[in-house]
């Protein structure tokens, strides 16, 4: 049986709550894991971010009569911990940087996320969905934008931790 607008509208609201909730546990371990304190504070506010999106991920989830999805928070979170293993034998600066570039992608992939949430609403007239993933949008090309000019600093702090650098060329 095909899903009927709001259904659909709230399958939509509910795959964005899920990707914040396992977005979140990824900012957290980030955060927890960086001796980097500009890495730590741009994250952590983000985080910040992050929570309150969460929380009007379900008020919006719930005004329109659903619930939201824990399974899917949990399996985004399972698939965010295994991405670990692949950092196991990289040195700290190399996973702090494989980190926010996961964190620069899970940014621009939230963006495309909302934006094609966005048009859905725009298209059967809900502007309060519009208008909140508009605000969204917003929020996640900041976080993105600083995430940004985190990664070369973090990727050449390897060098000027080290002693002795040698060039490879």
């Amino acid at each position: 049986m095909a899903e009927d607008v709001k259904e659909q509208l709230l399958r939509y609201l509910s795959d964005a709550h899920a990707a914040e909730v396992g977005g979140l546990a990824s900012l957290k371990d980030l955060v927890e894991g960086t001796s980097d304190d500009n890495v730590r504070q741009v994250i952590a506010e983000h985080i910040t971010v992050t929570q309150s999106q969460i929380e009007r991920l379900e008020a919006r989830i719930q005004a329109l009569g659903g619930s939201k999805s824990e399974g899917k928070g949990l399996l985004n979170t399972i698939i965010g911990k295994g991405s670990d293993l692949l950092n196991i034998f990289h040195s700290h600066e190399d996973k702090q940087t494989q980190d926010l570039i996961k964190a620069y992608s899970l940014e621009h992939f939230e963006v495309g996320m909302y934006m094609s949430l966005e048009a859905y609403a725009d298209a059967i007239g809900d502007t309060e969905t519009a208008r909140l993933t508009t605000a969204f949008i917003a929020e996640e090309q900041m976080a993105a934008e600083r995430v940004s000019r985190l990664i070369p600093e973090v990727a050449t702090s390897a060098l000027k931790n080290s002693e002795g650098t040698s060039s490879a060329a």
